[in-house]
């Protein structure tokens, strides 16, 4: 395993996921954190070393607020607002329970927050969020996809995929489709790029041993989806698949892109397997971390160093 860490003005990662905070509402069945996960070891992020972070990296970046929960730092929208000002794109990955307010919606929308990752792995049923997610979550998370199309929030939506909700993806499509046409937000690659994104499990952290879908087996689900979905017209050529990742040549996810009654959707593929040294997406160049001592490491290989160095003190 290559780590290596580096200075925010030498930064070389497009994507840099900030680790806004260790504590969780949920525990998850799949948490790439595993021991990491509401340890009081790991404190939430200081807002001044990161404002002084965004000052000195070089070039525009993606800022990509993480957790455990992001939406549990109070500092967040502060956080959002510090990463506009001084030139970065910020985004958010969230299991969505805090967007069920509106009110927290907006205020995120008036901090600068335009995109997010919204976590669904049971879709619309409550059987499955119980498997994935040890609770019953539909609803809250149903109210916070709305409420990203009411505030034109961009969303796109993460599902892990085992066989086990499968089925859960096609009523899932329906309701994003169902809430683009509520709202008049019309999906579109250019203006309002809505993404279904189908990840397989990645074995790090705690995880399902159940089965790591390949990216030929997503591929697989992903057709299945588009020819089960009677709402979209159209051939099967209509869903087109490229290797190509905000212009990285990727080799673990790729993008399609498939037409609805309210436009063209876009879909991520994401293939988070693990390498010998038990990683997965090993040696990206696209996805970075800002590490504990505020610097840049690789992402996975960095949760990696750290898991070892939590297991090596037990």
């Amino acid at each position: 395993m290559h780590y290596y860490e580096i200075e925010p003005e030498n930064n070389t990662f497009k994507t840099i996921s900030i680790q806004t905070t260790y504590m969780c509402q949920l525990k998850c069945s799949n948490c790439y954190l595993g021991d990491m996960l509401n340890n009081p070891k790991y404190p939430n992020i200081d807002i001044d070393k990161f404002e002084d972070v965004m000052k000195r990296l070089k070039g525009r970046c993606d800022i990509r607020f993480i957790g455990a929960e992001p939406t549990l730092n109070k500092d967040l929208p502060k956080l959002i607002s510090i990463a506009r000002k001084n030139g970065h794109r910020p985004s958010l990955l969230t299991n969505g329970l805090t967007l069920r307010r509106e009110v927290y919606v907006k205020q995120l929308k008036d901090a600068g927050l335009n995109m997010l990752g919204l976590s669904m792995n049971g879709g619309l049923d409550d059987e499955m969020y119980k498997v994935f997610d040890n609770g019953k979550y539909a609803k809250q998370k149903m109210q916070a996809l709305e409420n990203c199309f009411k505030y034109k929030l961009l969303p796109h939506i993460n599902v892990i995929v085992d066989p086990s909700n499968v089925k859960v993806l096609k009523p899932l499509l329906d309701f994003i489709i169902e809430m683009g046409m509520k709202y008049n937000r019309r999906f579109s690659p250019v203006t309002f790029p809505v993404m279904l994104r189908l990840k397989s499990i990645g074995q790090m952290g705690n995880y399902m041993k159940t089965k790591t879908f390949s990216l030929a087996e997503l591929a697989e689900i992903a057709t299945d989806l588009f020819k089960s979905t009677d709402t979209i017209p159209g051939e099967l050529d209509d869903l087109v698949f490229q290797a190509n990742v905000n212009g990285y040549s990727e080799t673990r996810s790729v993008i399609y892109k498939m037409n609805t009654p309210n436009g063209t959707l876009l879909g991520k593929l994401t293939d988070w397997s693990v390498d010998e040294d038990g990683v997965p997406d090993s040696g990206s160049q696209r996805r970075g971390i800002l590490t504990d001592n505020y610097k840049i490491a690789p992402f996975f290989e960095y949760y990696k160093v750290e898991l070892e160095k939590l297991e090596n003190e037990k």
